[in-house]
């Protein structure tokens, strides 16, 4: 079984939907432990974890080169922290499988509807989240 973590700046503003117009300060995960995450998901049975890494709102969970809506110019870690790599840290020294879900829509980046411009962006988004 896989648990799927569903994590972002509607978890701060109790919203079903997110527009990709959310301020990213709204971000501020103050007391956030992947480790503890991992542990849930460990003890409740599951093997692996999936994270939205990004949701069609845009908001990336990592910092992304790609774009500034990200944990990167939030307040959480003074803007250098990385829910993305935690989370495979914890995963990794737990034994557990780890994967990551990016949306392939995007409503906060204006390429987005331009096939090629927005396919070499989220390309390249891809690409970082894969090897980084």
């Amino acid at each position: 079984m896989a648990m799927f973590l569903h994590f972002g700046p509607n978890t701060f503003t109790n919203s079903e939907w997110g527009t990709g117009k959310a301020d990213p300060s709204v971000f501020n995960p103050t007391h956030l432990n992947a480790t503890q995450w991992v542990q849930i998901v460990k003890d409740s049975g599951f093997s692996r974890v999936i994270l939205t890494a990004k949701h069609h709102d845009g908001f990336c969970l990592w910092p992304s080169e790609y774009t500034d809506y990200s944990v990167k110019s939030s307040p959480w870690r003074s803007g250098a922290g990385d829910v993305v790599a935690e989370l495979a840290s914890a995963t990794a020294a737990a034994g557990i499988g780890l994967g990551l879900y990016l949306s392939p829509w995007d409503r906060h980046d204006g390429s987005y509807g331009k096939t090629l411009e927005y396919n070499e962006f989220y390309l390249s988004q891809m690409t970082e989240l894969l090897t980084k």
